[in-house]
């Protein structure tokens, strides 16, 4: 199993740098930290749905545009150590769909500053 830092520019979403990565994120482990978290949540269209008694995880939804595909991805929100993990992702662009029992690979996905 391989551990990867992924530093994605500060003028890219983080979705477009998985969509990048293509069939390798299909059987991995996907981690945010806070900056990434923060990019996707505030990104334009984004609409941010919670489940009542459930802070620590949070379903980002976009709807289709000319450029990109409608996008749900469900993910823990980063704790204080910095790290929350994307569950599932629907979007006809990226491999990954759901976080596999057991990955080839885990990448952290950062915001570089």
């Amino acid at each position: 199993m391989k551990k990867e830092v992924i530093l994605v520019p500060k003028d890219k979403c983080p979705l477009d740098v998985l969509a990048e990565m293509g069939e390798r994120t299909k059987n991995a482990w996907i981690f945010l930290d806070a900056s990434a978290y923060n990019k996707l949540a505030e990104s334009e269209g984004c609409k941010a749905y919670c489940k009542k008694n459930d802070n620590e995880k949070i379903l980002l939804k976009w709807e289709a545009t000319d450029e990109y595909p409608a996008t749900a991805v469900f993910l823990e929100i980063p704790t204080s150590l910095g790290w929350g993990s994307i569950i599932s992702i629907e979007a006809e662009d990226i491999a990954f769909t759901v976080a596999k029992a057991d990955p080839e690979d885990i990448f952290f996905l950062k915001m570089a500053e």
